[in-house]
C-alpha cells in the first residue's frame, strides 16, 4: 500500500483543525478530485484524495484488476485514513461511498459524506437500468467481465456521470477512467450495510439528474442512517464535477462547522 497515490493540498492559512479525504468511484481516480482540493484548501483546510490500486497513479498490486474485492478497497481506505492526524471527515464518491460505509462500520469518524453514493441496500437496480439504457455495453460487460464496456466512449461516459452543461474537457475526461473491478460490482448487488453499528455522522447527497443512482435511493439510504438527504437541481452523478460543483462544496463546509461544529 505504499505505492498508492495520496495527494495533499495545504492551506496557505489553515482555518480548520479537521481534515477532509476525498475517495472517488467506480473508474475514477485522485483527478476527479482537482476542483475541490483546490476549492477547500482555500476555505482553510488540509484536503486529502487517494487513488485506489489500479486507478489514477496507484499501481495494480494483484495481477488483475478484477482479483480486487471489497474488503481489499475497505482496507487500503483504512490503511490511507490512518496516515492523516486528525482522522478526517471522508467523502465518498459512488463505489466510494459503498467503500466508506463499510468503514464506518468497524471505525468511527468525525464525518462521512455519501456522494452520489451506492446506496445501502445494494446496486441492482443499478444493473437493471443499465441494461436498459445501453443494452450493448452492459451486455459486453457481462459477457466479458470486462467493465470498462460501460464507459468505453466519452458518449457514455458523459451519459453516465456529466450533465450536458458540465464545463469540463469531456474528452480529457475520459481518457483519465480505467477499468473496475468486476467482482466488486457484483458483491455490492446486494444489501451490503450493516447499520446497527455506525456511529459516524453522516450526510447523503444526491444529484437530481443522477441516471446511476436516483434521489429515492440516496433518500432511503439517509434513512437508514438516520442522516438528511440533500438533492442537487439539475446536478448529475459526478457532483464535483457538475456545473454547481463549488456550491456543493459549501453545503460540506457547511456541515462540518455549523451542524458537526469541529474545529
Amino acid at each position: 500500500m505504499e505505492d498508492i497515490e495520496h495527494i495533499v493540498r495545504y492551506p496557505v492559512n489553515r482555518n480548520h483543525v479537521t481534515p477532509i479525504l476525498l475517495l472517488h468511484g467506480a473508474w475514477h481516480g485522485a483527478w476527479c478530485w482537482e476542483f475541490w482540493l483546490d476549492y477547500f484548501a482555500s476555505l482553510g483546510y488540509e484536503v486529502h484524495a487517494i487513488s485506489l490500486p489500479g486507478h489514477g497513479r496507484s499501481p495494480l498490486i494483484k495481477k488483475h484488476i478484477n482479483f480486487y474485492t471489497l474488503s481489499d478497497y475497505v482496507n487500503v481506505l483504512a490503511h490511507e485514513i490512518n496516515k492523516i492526524s486528525p482522522l478526517p471527515v471522508v467523502v465518498g464518491h459512488s463505489m466510494g461511498g459503498a467503500i466508506l460505509q463499510k468503514h464506518i462500520e468497524e471505525h468511527s469518524l468525525p464525518g462521512a459524506v455519501l456522494l452520489s453514493s451506492a446506496p445501502a441496500k445494494g446496486v441492482a437496480r443499478m444493473f437493471l437500468k443499465m441494461l436498459y439504457r445501453h443494452p450493448l455495453a452492459a451486455l459486453k460487460t457481462l459477457l466479458t467481465l470486462n467493465s470498462f464496456h460501460l464507459v468505453e466512449t466519452p458518449k457514455l461516459a458523459q451519459d453516465w456521470f456529466l450533465s450536458e452543461g458540465v464545463s469540463i474537457d469531456v474528452d480529457q475526461f475520459h481518457k483519465s477512467l480505467v477499468r473496475e473491478s468486476i467482482t466488486i460490482s457484483f458483491q455490492l448487488l446486494l444489501p451490503f450495510a450493516k447499520l446497527n453499528k455506525v456511529t459516524s455522522p453522516v450526510l447523503v447527497m444526491a444529484g437530481e439528474k443522477d441516471v446511476i443512482f436516483t434521489v429515492s435511493e440516496g433518500e432511503a439510504t439517509a434513512k437508514k442512517y438516520k442522516a438528511k438527504c440533500v438533492v442537487f437541481e439539475g446536478q448529475a452523478h459526478n457532483l464535483m464535477l457538475e456545473p454547481n460543483r463549488l456550491s456543493i462544496a459549501n453545503v460540506i463546509d457547511e456541515w462540518i462547522t455549523k451542524k458537526l461544529k469541529l474545529p
